[in-house]
């Protein structure tokens, strides 16, 4: 055998001009055909994958499959072979640079449509043809330099392991350092976990592609090449839009559909093409139209949420749009940095907004205009097409800063919310005050408690189920989570569902009707038979026509919660936190979770990290301080803050009281919430236990009907729910 390869090494006819690269899977060199006379890329296998006659067989026969396709977008096999130097593959030479490149150095949403387009259109050919690539990753796709994609090494994943999971460690260890964003972190879960490889394991593969392009970053963590394999496995990537602001929904929602763990989930390469032909049609559309009336929709997170781009908006809201305007922010001092944290401010208050799948926000473009003016905001709505303005002001004393922020209803011209922020500044720090104050303002203002959400739902209560569009009636909802009473309840149930009957497509509206059904569960209001399986279907739906609503996997955390599947919940916690992080309404429901699946201390950070976000939350976010408090037997604590709730007519704010009371002897004040709580529910003694197994272990009931029963409660002791035992490695 040869030992080495160098210019002038003739294999077979081909003889070796010079060497172009080299790779896990091969040495590729310049060879010339001397029979064709023709420039060729040469590629020498690795003894180590060819040892094995029978993955040698099953390579050749794919490889002259894959020979007979003739696409544009896939790269051309002239031959295979094999000499005294090895098994070798002969293709044509492409002039140009790998994606891994394009990565580096170009992140537009524009390349990737364009690139992804051919990427899709290769492995749709390939996938009808019955060819399965197997080893997707930038460097096996190549760009010529006319700009035409071509994917590289159809077959050459047969050489790989395959069958087990023990196969898959295997190559994880045997990879050599630097391979780390090769094979091994664009596997598949099937393909990490050892099952059988199919197209839909192309398509996860290609999934990494494109979120690496729209981003610049790879969609699972790891220091490991084993813990890549575990985080494709186990991890849910981020929206790519919470990493770069500006990626459309459109293509938001297709690449984490890509990313589905289930392979029956995943589009197939055909609909990739096609979607992304849709979208880069639709912005060649956009580049023709006269910029003085171009109105173009951009979504930030959720297909529920776009945002105006753009200028004149005159016609383009309804009335049931209610369209939120962020003018750009004003300094009063002439001071350039001033100027600057005055425009990132606006910039990231309209993300942020946009991160909100139930609220329309008005892009920059639109506000430009009015920078620097000093407005008036009912003019400004009535020019926008805008129902709610937000505005605001900088200035500086010294090292003091003070950042005032209104919201107004332009229909009206009443103030909503006003705050004011006083901060030290200096140039250095200009960063840390955004992220220091975008959170707070948007949290206040569009969490489901906040300023924007109420005055919606406000304003649309009074009409009958089947008045409500599938937007409107979501925005209804929220009123609920306000009042939340078995009347409302039973109204909010009759109008959601009349919407989803209509428009079962609406992950906002599946999402909704989630929650009133859970709740229906958790708080025992209007029940009929089933509620958590209705629940856990509306939760599916949701999550599955709207995989980047952080709301649809808020609900389906809360239906796995009371469905005792705490690890699930967990999962689904996280890619919440991830897809919105200024939520603080959802962060207080999932820390609440957390916290009362025995995670205490987690998930009580959660919940301050909430409390910190919108400091105009409801009373019910000391409840698991309480419970926490009340559980380490450290009751004068758990008084302390149980007096912080003041939510007359709650079940379980009177429970708590009356329970941390009886612990302490403070028989009158417990006897007090004990006459509350009878007025409420007069059998209360009869259904408390059921009540809290619902929420609590079987040890942390115990202790709270013991000290409901040292309050003078008559306890009856029902039968607790199981609860599964807690999955390896998590706390209860």
């Amino acid at each position: 055998m040869i030992k080495e390869v160098s210019a002038n090494t003739q294999l077979s006819h081909y003889r070796v001009l010079s060497k172009i690269g080299a790779g896990g899977m091969g040495e590729v060199y310049l060879a010339e055909d001397t029979r064709l006379f023709r420039k060729v890329a040469l590629k020498l296998l690795p003894a180590g994958l060819t040892a094995d006659p029978d993955r040698v067989r099953r390579f050749a026969q794919e490889a002259k499959a894959a020979s007979a396709l003739n696409h544009p977008n896939i790269i051309t096999i002239h031959d295979i072979g094999e000499s005294e130097a090895g098994h070798f593959i002969v293709m044509e030479l492409v002039s140009g640079r790998p994606v891994s490149d394009t990565i580096a150095t170009d992140n537009s949403i524009e390349t990737l449509v364009a690139l992804g387009s051919q990427m899709a259109k290769a492995l749709s050919a390939a996938h009808a043809a019955g060819i399965t690539h197997r080893d997707i990753k930038p460097d096996n796709i190549m760009v010529r330099d006319d700009g035409y994609v071509k994917v590289l090494d159809f077959g050459l994943a047969r050489l790989l392991p395959t069958g087990s999971g023990e196969d898959a460690a295997t190559l994880a260890q045997q990879t050599m350092p630097g391979m780390i964003m090769g094979t091994v972190a664009y596997m598949s879960p099937e393909q990490a976990s050892g099952q059988s490889v199919g197209q839909p394991s192309d398509i996860f593969a290609l999934g990494i592609v494109f979120y690496e392009l729209a981003t610049g970053r790879h969609p699972f963590h790891a220091d490991t090449l084993v813990g890549y394999l575990q985080a494709i496995t186990l991890q849910s990537p981020v929206a790519p839009s919470s990493l770069k602001p500006g990626i459309p929904a459109a293509l938001d929602q297709l690449i984490l559909q890509m990313l589905e763990k289930d392979p029956s989930r995943r589009p197939s390469a055909d609909e990739i093409a096609v979607a992304l032909l849709g979208m880069e049609k639709d912005a060649r559309d956009v580049r023709t139209l006269d910029s003085e009336t171009m109105i173009l929709p951009v979504v930030h997170s959720s297909s529920e949420s776009p945002v105006l781009q753009e200028t004149d908006v005159r016609t383009t809201t309804s009335d049931d749009g209610f369209w939120v305007a962020v003018l750009p922010f004003r300094s009063r001092n002439t001071n350039t940095d001033l100027d600057a944290l005055a425009e990132g401010l606006s910039e990231e208050i309209i993300t942020g907004l946009s991160r909100f799948s139930y609220l329309r926000v008005i892009g920059r473009g639109s506000t430009l205009r009015y920078a620097n003016q000093g407005a008036d905001l009912r003019v400004v709505g009535k020019e926008l097409g805008a129902r709610y303005v937000m505005e605001g002001s900088l200035r500086q004393a010294g090292t003091k800063l003070r950042v005032a922020v209104q919201l107004v209803d332009a229909r009206t011209g009443a103030g909503l919310w006003a705050e004011n922020y006083e901060r030290g500044f200096s140039a250095e720090t200009l960063f840390e005050l955004q992220d220091d104050l975008v959170p707070r303002i948007v949290s206040t203002v569009a969490d489901q408690y906040g300023a924007l959400v109420h005055s919606m739902s406000e304003s649309l209560r009074g009409r009958s189920p089947g008045q409500y569009s599938a937007h409107e009636a979501m925005l209804r909802f929220f009123g609920y989570l306000e009042r939340m009473t078995p009347e409302e309840h039973r109204e909010v149930r009759e109008i959601l569902e009349a919407a989803v009957a209509a428009a079962p497509g609406h992950s906002g509206c599946q999402a909704a009707l989630s929650v009133i059904y859970w709740t229906e569960y958790a708080n025992s209001y209007n029940v009929r038979p089933d509620p958590l399986g209705r629940a856990h279907a509306a939760a599916q739906q949701a999550v599955a026509v709207g995989p980047t609503n952080h709301n649809a996997h808020s609900t389906l955390a809360s239906v796995l919660f009371f469905q005792k599947d705490f690890l699930a919940c967990r999962l689904s916690a996280e890619r919440t936190l991830a897809l919105n992080p200024m939520d603080a309404s959802t962060t207080a429901l999932l820390g609440t979770l957390i916290a009362y699946s025995g995670e205490w201390e987690y998930g009580l950070s959660v919940m301050e990290r909430a409390m910190q976000l919108n400091p105009n939350h409801p009373g019910w976010y000391h409840f698991p301080a309480v419970n926490y408090a009340y559980h380490s037997r450290d009751y004068r604590g758990a008084l302390e803050i149980a007096l912080k709730i003041n939510m007359p007519g709650y079940f379980f704010m009177y429970t708590a009281l009356a329970a941390v009371c009886g612990q302490l002897g403070e028989l009158d004040r417990a006897r007090a919430a004990l006459r509350d709580l009878h007025a409420l529910v007069p059998h209360a003694g009869a259904i408390v236990r059921e009540e809290y197994d619902k929420w609590f272990d079987a040890e942390f009931v115990d202790h709270m009907m013991d000290g409901l029963r040292k309050a003078g409660l008559e306890v009856v002791d029902t039968e607790p729910q199981p609860r599964k035992p807690a999955p390896a490695g998590e706390s209860m």
